[in-house]
């Protein structure tokens, strides 16, 4: 399949898509997997561990052909939702949400992280690299990640990977070529924490409000104790308390 690059392991596969999109044009949807990741990363430089064989790291290669900078917060929610799609496929049983901005829970656990990086030309959109880490067939983690969780915790099956990567790969495609909206009522009703209060921060200001939902402009969306509703940018607030 030409459209998939495996590696036996790799520093990152994001940077792997830097690596070959500085070395001239690719194919758009170009999808890289790596079974061994050493230099993984999440949001904010965190560091993403991985074992060996169990973990799917992998980044697509997005090009897209007409896109503004303004559809890049649908895009980010498209590929978390498309994930839950493939996911769902394999495990209909799975009850998965989307913790804004960019990962997937099962239950009150962490599945899948995601990481984009995207570059502009001009007033357009040139292409963007989403990397993406699930927990698939771990049997344990590390006592320090209290929050993790893999697949065959969840389910007790074993999964192939490549198989997993290339679902993933088609429903992700297949919602970031959707120029309607008709997937955010699916998306709405994935949203982790949606009718739930937790804690937050905001600059230096802490609080406790209600997830009410996310806009179509990628804010989440917040009900504070005094009844006012705010929304806010991922940079301008953060979770203090995910239970």
């Amino acid at each position: 399949m030409e459209y998939l690059k495996i590696y036996n392991i790799l520093d990152s596969t994001n940077k792997e898509a830097h690596r070959l999109l500085a070395n001239g044009p690719i194919m758009n949807g170009l999808t890289l997997i790596a079974r061994e990741q050493t230099d993984g990363r999440g949001q904010l430089g965190r560091i993403w561990i991985a074992q060996p064989d169990t973990h799917l790291a992998m980044t697509i290669i997005y090009q897209p052909a007409n896109m503004t900078p303004d559809k890049l917060p649908t895009l980010g929610m498209k590929i978390s939702l498309g994930i839950v799609r493939a996911l769902q496929t394999i495990g209909p049983e799975l009850q998965l949400r989307i913790k804004w901005p960019n990962d997937i829970y099962a239950g009150q656990k962490k599945l899948c992280g995601i990481l984009i990086e995207n570059a502009l030309a001009g007033s357009r959109v040139q292409h963007s690299i989403i990397g993406i880490g699930i927990n698939v067939n771990e049997d344990h983690f590390p006592s320090e990640i209290t929050n993790a969780v893999s697949l065959h915790l969840l389910t007790g099956q074993k999964y192939n990977l490549d198989d997993m990567a290339i679902a993933i790969r088609k429903h992700v495609l297949e919602l970031l070529d959707d120029e309607s909206i008709s997937w955010k009522s699916e998306y709405d009703q994935c949203v982790f924490g949606k009718g739930q209060s937790f804690a937050f921060i905001s600059g230096e200001q802490s609080f406790e409000a209600t997830v009410t939902g996310v806009s179509l402009e990628g804010h989440l969306q917040l009900e504070h104790s005094d009844g006012v509703s705010k929304s806010y940018a991922s940079h301008e607030v953060k979770w203090v308390i995910v239970p």
